[in-house]
């Protein structure tokens, strides 16, 4: 599976990657120029750094006002002397606004440029004015209040809820409201010209985008324009006109709960700052009530700053969205918007799904371990059992064969047969095995040119006379019990589909260090829970060649295993579901393994494992979503599928949103999450433990499980797909055998007093 022997595969992906990315890079080429020119398109002075350099002719820190604040509007002006008079003049376009008076005169002095503020509300007029939003909480709330009072209202938007709340801002425009431009992320950094720029012209893209709105109205996040012409220049040069405010309710500074005082009235027109957006603005809903019945009790009309606007400012409703816009709202979308609706998806979906698919294996598990525990066994006199043939495939396994095999000798199984395949071993392993088959009637050895495990497991089970088949590794120790506990559930059927195959216990016999007792871990709360539980429903899909029984006629028709997967144990469990018969799980038949030792050692082996099972699971893809396969197909499978691919598609994802969260210090959700997966981890873990009666030492490992865990793989499923899509053969891994595994009589929980 996945072998290219040609290698045009993996050329013909780096060929489309790469063509890809040259269209990428050339539509961004094409289409950023655009999105970032000047929606509004002043006449004059469009370098970038003009704003500074003409702060820089006068005295920055101290610019003279001319105006006060009671007016609306705000812009830095030229000083010019025309015709013998002194005037303002737009630094944008040279138009002589107005001639200054013999008063701003002295106001002035001879600084080449002033702020000035301009405008005039009518006596008994308010402007209502909302910042921060659109809130998908609370304009809607804000609106259903104007709507009801009929009140006409603007709301300076910010450019990343406009995407994030498209349909609110949409009945803002379709209600009447005006909208002005709050920059893109309600930034008060202005120090990058670029990202000044952008701040506003993106936000001005995307309304168009979104609403088909184009305005030129702005306002200074947490306002204060007279103190800050570097910004206000700056947009100024882009074409907008700011817009401030004389009355401001403050209502951002108030607790939830707290109430918001309601600005007096003086009969005089006022522009009213308020927010709808920002935080938790019930408050503010409430003292919108009680201004709105203020000003109306005390005589004031309601408008926007439509009445107070030069003609050429006034917002347009028709606006025609061009590319550029809508790449920009694309864009802002998928940086602002799309993470966060994947990353809260995956975490809803990761909180349910392991949530459901825990409870469901754990009430299995506990069903199907009492299940076994209950089961009376019929009593069959040695003379009657039937012949087991056990196979056991070697290759350079000098430093543990002979164990291996004193192990199987030790057996109370009283009628079977050893047949060991020596698979073109190049060190003693042959000749150890040849003088214990001289000492032990029972075990035959083959010899045969390498040609890999499958090969060598099939020639064995050629070779073999009994009705099931027992298989096991080199390094494999089984207690005495196994082969009887396997055995026991061919000869002894409780009804129901023939039984093709018995998974048994594998633990880890070398427990000394960090990483083997990981495995330990990972061993018991996988086999104890995962597969027992699975067996209840019919749905295993790994039998552990490690540990296995098989029966003969079920392995001859599913043609012996196959030599298409690296995970030939899981490709042959899934044929032998495909033929209807039965596999279940077998706990009290415990081997012993040596696990790997190092990172490079569990690596390797893992990486074959995680290949292996790839291309099992992609070799019987049809069972997938098939009823007639039961749980496996529509339950087991599945699951492993969206295991498999969600961490594929999302993985990078979501570790830079949770680097980006834990660096501006929200980390809170990454730690529930983390929590309550090693909680569920812990209850898994527990109940697998008392299951076969393991020593609770390992529940030491579950505080750092998922710290291991999740970079180990990460590793395993890019890599396996990178050797996928290469079309390469990842080869057989064999770790360094180092004869760790402990004497049987001294690990914990290994006597046959607690199997039988």
């Amino acid at each position: 599976m996945f072998f290219d022997s040609s290698g045009k595969r993996w050329r013909r992906i780096l060929a489309t990657l790469v063509l890809a990315l040259v269209v990428a890079v050339g539509a961004v080429a094409w289409i950023l120029p655009q999105a970032l020119a000047s929606t509004w398109q002043p006449e004059l002075h469009q370098d970038p750094e003009y704003p500074r350099e003409l702060l820089a002719t006068g005295d920055v820190e101290n610019i003279p006002l001319l105006g006060d604040g009671s007016q609306p509007f705000s812009r830095v002006v030229l000083v010019k002397q025309v015709d013998g008079r002194t005037v303002l003049a737009d630094p944008f376009s040279d138009e002589v606004l107005r001639t200054v008076t013999d008063e701003e005169k002295l106001v002035i002095g001879d600084s080449p440029y002033v702020m000035e503020r301009f405008g005039a509300l009518a006596d008994r007029q308010l402007v209502i004015t909302f910042d921060d939003g659109p809130d998908a909480a609370y304009t809607p709330e804000v609106l259903d209040v104007l709507s009801a009072e009929k009140v006409p209202a603007t709301f300076f938007t910010v450019g990343t809820n406009v995407v994030k709340n498209p349909d609110i801002f949409q009945r803002i425009i379709r209600e009447g409201h005006m909208v002005g431009n709050h920059t893109m992320t309600h930034t008060t950094a202005w120090d990058d010209d670029l990202r000044s720029r952008e701040e506003l012209i993106g936000t001005d893209r995307v309304m168009r985008s979104v609403g088909s709105y184009a305005t030129p109205l702005f306002r200074l996040p947490t306002g204060d324009p007279d103190r800050k012409p570097l910004p206000l220049l700056q947009a100024q040069q882009l074409g907008y006109l700011h817009v401030d405010f004389d009355l401001d309710t403050n209502d951002w500074s108030y607790a939830p709960g707290e109430e918001v005082p309601v600005p007096e009235l003086d009969g005089k027109g006022h522009v009213v700052l308020m927010h709808d957006g920002g935080g938790d603005r019930t408050e503010t809903v409430t003292a919108l009530k009680e201004l709105i019945a203020q000003a109306k009790a005390e005589g004031y009309t309601f408008t926007t700053l439509a009445p107070v606007l030069p003609q050429d400012r006034i917002p347009a409703t028709d606006a025609q969205a061009v590319l550029a816009d809508e790449a920009t709202a694309l864009t802002l979308t998928g940086v602002t918007v799309t993470p966060n609706v994947v990353m809260t998806w995956l975490f809803w979906f990761g909180i349910g799904s392991l949530t459901l698919m825990s409870l469901l294996y754990v009430v299995l598990a506990v069903i199907g371990a009492r299940r076994q525990k209950r089961r009376q066994w019929r009593e069959v006199p040695d003379d009657e059992l039937p012949l087991v043939s056990v196979v056991l495939p070697v290759f350079n396994e000098e430093p543990v064969v002979g164990r291996t095999l004193a192990a199987l000798r030790a057996s109370d199984y009283p009628n079977l047969e050893v047949i060991a395949v020596d698979d073109g071993s190049t060190d003693w392993t042959l000749q150890i095995m040849e003088d214990f088959a001289r000492e032990w009637p029972r075990l035959r050895v083959i010899s045969q040119p390498n040609g890999g495990k499958s090969v060598a497991s099939n020639h064995g089970i050629m070779a073999a006379r009994g009705e099931i088949v027992v298989t096991l590794d080199g390094d494999t120790l089984f207690e005495p019990q196994t082969v009887r506990m396997l055995a026991r559930h061919f000869y002894d059927h409780d009804g129901g589909r023939p039984v093709g195959a018995v998974a048994g216990h594998v633990k880890v016999g070398n427990r000394r260090g960090v990483l083997p007792m990981w495995q330990s871990l990972e061993y018991i709360s996988g086999i104890c829970v995962t597969r027992m539980a699975e067996g209840v429903v019919g749905a295993i899909s790994i039998v552990p060649g490690a540990c296995a029984a098989w029966r003969r006629d079920a392995l001859k028709q599913a043609g012996g295993y196959s030599h298409d997967t690296m995970a030939e144990d899981a490709d042959l469990t899934m044929s032998l579901q495909k033929l209807g018969y039965a596999v279940v799980q077998e706990n009290r038949a415990v081997a012993w393994t040596e696990a790997p030792v190092t990172v490079k050692g569990l690596a390797k082996q893992r990486l074959r494992w995680t290949y292996g099972n790839l291309q099992a699971l992609w070799k019987h893809a049809g069972m997938l979503f098939r009823p007639r396969y039961g749980a496996l197909g529509m339950i087991a499978l599945p699951y492993t599928m969206l295991a498999t691919v969600i961490p594929l598609l999302f993985l990078p994802l979501t570790v830079l949103m949770a680097g980006l969260s834990v660096a501006a210090g929200n980390w809170e959700t990454i730690a529930i999450f983390a929590a309550f997966v090693a909680g569920i981890h812990a209850v898994i873990c527990v109940i697998a433990i008392r299951m076969v009666q393991e020593s609770p030492v390992h529940l030491l490992m579950v505080p750092i499980y998922r710290l291991i865990y999740e970079p180990l793989r990460a590793y395993l499923l890019y890599a396996s797909l990178i050797q996928a899509l290469k079309g390469r053969v990842v080869g057989w891994y064999k770790p360094e055998r180092t004869n760790s595994v402990l004497d049987l009589s001294t690990l914990e929980g290994s006597t046959r007093s607690e199997r039988v």
